[in-house]
């Protein structure tokens, strides 16, 4: 074999192998995101439905602390991208699991509320894959937990301190 006439073929043979090097680097980079954001997701439904039970249920900071804001900081999350508070679906259930009405949960239908349910559903993952991009919708996740004190103090005379959450 002429070494002249080879020389070519080696620039060739990387270019293959480095592409599909490559490709599979980012594959396996893409995957730990995805597993991240989906684990962040799990984290974000039981963190807000813990809050939900133990706080008030006007406190308009719930949603923001469990996308792991402060609890003064609003728009989108500071650890997962494109998740914001309006992705969140906070119900509050009675005992057979339908949903209570937010103005009866703050009313009348206070001492009804048995369970707190956080729901992220429809949240698109982005892959950055040099030529592979797409999009696709993650499946819904949620936790639900059962009430707690959700603000209140359980003795009727005694005057609720609100601790902020």
């Amino acid at each position: 074999m002429n070494a002249r006439r080879m020389r070519g073929v080696y620039v060739v043979e990387f270019a293959i192998v480095g592409l599909l090097l490559f490709v599979l680097l980012f594959g396996v980079l893409e995957m730990g995101r995805l597993f991240f954001t989906v684990n962040a997701l799990n984290e974000t439904v039981r963190r807000g439905a813990r809050l939900a039970a133990v706080c008030n249920i006007d406190d308009p900071r719930i949603l923001r602390r469990a996308i792991f804001n402060a609890a003064d900081e609003t728009g989108a999350s500071s650890l997962i991208a494109n998740l914001d508070t309006s992705d969140l679906r906070l119900v509050y259930l009675d005992a057979n699991g339908a949903e209570i009405a937010p103005a009866a949960a703050g009313g009348s239908g206070f001492s009804n509320i048995r369970y707190v349910q956080l729901r992220v559903e429809n949240f698109t993952f982005n892959l950055l894959i040099p030529g592979l991009g797409g999009v696709f919708t993650l499946p819904p996740f949620f936790s639900t937990l059962p009430r707690e004190s959700l603000g209140r103090h359980a003795e009727p005379d005694v005057i609720p301190e609100i601790t902020p959450c």
